[in-house]
């Protein structure tokens, strides 16, 4: 998903096959779902050698060679299909149904705060990965639909391998194990991600953790510095995968690669749920704002300020834990050198805690990857 400049091609128009195809689609989509897509009824063809394109409340474009010559041909061969035939005939509707998932998402305020950028690598990464996730839910069922198992048999089951297997695995395993943490069902952990505007997806999944697991816990004013702290190691380690994703990778290894970023990710959640856990704990109702650095305490000034909310209780933290580092580092005066020493190895003693507490395929995919470096999906 990069930013593409590259024109379109010809118009498919609407009374033609491919365009009736495409459409019966997205209409499935759309009735499964029970979200309606920006997509404005215009569909064109690719030039270049991506799968397809979506454009925000704007047309499609779907390959003419990969996507809808396999597929009118599947639908018109007069005798038995190969093994290959059908993993491309069902790979269309893969296509097609990843691509609506990314007109059917919001796209949110780029300008705020807590947003994250878009095209950067952690909207990529639970973009795409979240976009073939709902296509490995939603391809069968759409298939039966449209009648397509019917008219092209066995290829509802055939095997096409994942176009991004490293994003796939890695935001699967991220939503499963949102489920764990939060005791919430599958439908749900996925509901309230593909609700969410896509660039405020990651702080969806923190809320997911706040409402469940912190109920009554946190204060919320103290909601956007939580969210930031429980989005964090999502963000960074499914963003990570950027550098491994590619269409020339051997997708077992992308897949292992995923799984594993998404583990750490869940492992330094868990964590950090247990960390804030104990803070609110410990000071009951009346509970204080965690301590955080000058670059996050920054950054929740202005999610603050953008959101219309006070900062006065953040103002108060930031001097009560000012007064705190300075007492514990004999900057607040009357102790003795052996006092002011104690208190500087107290202080070195707290900062190791907080530190250490923040530190702690099948022949179409062979085809899909021998592609030659090129980019399955584009988006503008």
């Amino acid at each position: 998903m990069t930013h593409v400049t590259t024109p379109l091609g010809p118009e498919i128009l609407s009374g033609t096959r491919e365009y009736q195809w495409v459409a019966s689609i997205v209409d499935a989509v759309e009735r499964r779902t029970g979200r309606h897509s920006s997509w404005d009824r215009r569909l064109f063809e690719e030039p270049t050698d991506a799968f397809a394109r979506t454009f925000p409340a704007g047309p499609m474009a779907v390959s003419r060679e990969h996507i809808l010559r396999p597929v009118m041909h599947a639908y018109d061969a007069p005798g038995e299909l190969t093994a290959q035939d059908r993993q491309r005939a069902r790979l269309g509707v893969w296509v097609v149904v990843h691509e609506i998932d990314h007109q059917q998402a919001e796209l949110g305020d780029e300008a705020a705060p807590d947003a994250v950028r878009q095209l950067g690598p952690e909207d990529m990464a639970l973009s795409e990965g979240f976009a073939e996730v709902k296509a490995t839910r939603l391809t069968g069922l759409v298939m039966q639909d449209i009648g397509m198992d019917k008219a092209i048999p066995g290829s509802i089951s055939a095997f096409h391998g994942s176009v991004y297997p490293g994003y796939r695995a890695g935001v699967d395993r991220v939503l499963t194990g949102l489920q764990k943490v939060t005791g919430l069902s599958p439908e749900n952990v996925v509901s309230a991600v593909e609700q969410a505007p896509r660039l405020q997806r990651y702080n969806a999944m923190a809320d997911l953790v706040i409402d469940t697991r912190l109920d009554g816990l946190v204060p919320e004013a103290h909601r956007s510095q939580i969210r930031l702290q429980l989005s964090r190691p999502l963000r960074d380690q499914l963003g990570a995968l950027m550098q491994h994703e590619s269409p020339n990778g051997d997708p077992v290894a992308l897949d292992r690669l995923g799984r594993e970023h998404a583990d750490g990710a869940l492992a330094e959640l868990e964590h950090q749920v247990g960390v804030i856990e104990q803070h609110y704990r410990q000071y009951g109702a009346d509970a204080p704002r965690m301590p955080m650095s000058w670059q996050d305490r920054s950054l929740v000034v202005r999610i603050e300020a953008y959101y219309g909310r006070s900062t006065a209780d953040l103002e108060n933290a930031h001097l009560r834990q000012f007064l705190d580092n300075g007492s514990r580092t004999g900057l607040g005066g009357g102790g003795t050198a052996a006092g002011a020493g104690g208190g500087a190895a107290g202080g070195a003693a707290a900062g190791g805690a907080a530190a250490s507490a923040a530190a702690a395929a099948g022949p179409v995919g062979a085809w899909i990857a021998h592609r030659s470096g090129s980019r399955p999906f584009g988006k503008e």
